[in-house]
């Protein structure tokens, strides 16, 4: 598959804010709406302007207005040429139902960065899928931006806004990629190719979609993935449902992120196996490197991880290369 690479940005820029999934915090005077603010003064600080996408404070449920309303702001924002780069407020649990309302053929003709995470991962598998871009799986603006950074250490918040900045305005591969946190390596070997993946659950709820590629077009891929706020079972029936589709026998490698708040499943005295070992017993079948804890995930710094670009990792040494750029 040729992805398609979209175009850098400069700084002065717009980038325009959508909500696919959470609601926009509409009481003034919350935490949540105070970190909204942090995150569009982040952006500001780096040196981009924004707009906000005409139903982003819509809401509909537990959602954030309905779905045509959602799909409308997202089609808009890549019609739009002011616009050069498009990020999701926040994640949440219901971008699955915009898909089947985006515009794929504008958003082809019209290739802009979009970023977000978690829940965003629908969106990036199906720009990929249908549309053939390249994904930011990277800060979301009020979860990331907003919050997140402003818990780091402010050294792990500058070497994060830094990658954050970088991925979007610069031409040339980031190449080596410093880790920010210690990583782990739980499986040995070198891989080279092509990112994709996101959050797992979003992945696993896609599969059999046409939102999905097809699996032969992951022949050679870096699988990555992260997870939050889930029960370690999830982990191995994922894992065992991407194995029954056959994804585990035609990827090179895998990248897990930061597994930080996985609950544990075991009722009394049974025992809980380490997340290391499902993960490991798992893919015994498999030789494919595995490097984990890399900086992604929630709760914790981002990297950007652009799906579609062309990597290596080396678990033994800890490293992984970006060899190619997600813009042009």
């Amino acid at each position: 598959m040729q992805v398609i690479i979209p175009s850098r940005l400069n700084f002065g820029d717009i980038i325009g804010i959508v909500a696919p999934s959470h609601p926009f915090p509409k009481d003034k005077n919350s935490d949540y709406y105070q970190h909204f603010l942090k995150g569009k003064n982040e952006l500001l600080e780096m040196g981009f302007r924004i707009k906000e996408s005409k139903n982003l404070k819509a809401v509909e449920w537990w959602r954030a207005g309905t779905p045509k309303e959602r799909a409308d702001d997202i089609n808009s924002m890549f019609q739009d040429p002011e616009v050069k780069a498009i990020i999701a407020h926040d994640g949440g649990n219901d971008c699955i139902t915009v898909l089947e309302l985006l515009d794929y053929k504008l958003i082809k003709n019209n290739p802009k960065p979009f970023i977000g995470f978690s829940n965003i991962t629908n969106l990036h598998s199906a720009f990929f899928t249908k549309s053939h871009l390249v994904g930011f799986h990277m800060g979301l603006l009020t979860y990331e931006l907003g919050w997140v950074w402003n818990y780091l250490q402010p050294q792990d918040k500058g070497e994060g806004k830094d990658y954050f900045k970088k991925v979007l305005v610069k031409s040339e591969p980031l190449g080596l990629i410093q880790p920010i946190t210690q990583w782990s390596s739980w499986k040995t070997g070198i891989a080279e190719g092509f990112l994709f993946g996101g959050n797992l659950s979003m992945l696993d709820s896609l599969v059999g979609t046409p939102y999905f590629p097809k699996v032969t077009d992951l022949k050679g891929a870096l699988f990555f993935w992260e997870l939050d706020n889930s029960h370690s079972y999830r982990i191995e029936r994922v894992l065992t449902h991407l194995k029954y589709i056959g994804l585990f026998d035609v990827i090179s490698g895998m990248i897990i992120g930061k597994l930080i708040d996985i609950k544990k499943t075991s009722h009394g005295n049974l025992e809980e196996p380490s997340l290391k070992e499902i993960v490991l017993h798992n893919l015994k079948d498999y030789d494919f490197p595995i490097l984990a804890d890399v900086d992604f995930g929630h709760k914790t710094v981002q990297i950007p991880m652009p799906l579609g670009i062309s990597a290596k990792l080396d678990s033994d040494k800890l490293r992984l290369e970006f060899l190619e750029s997600a813009v042009k």
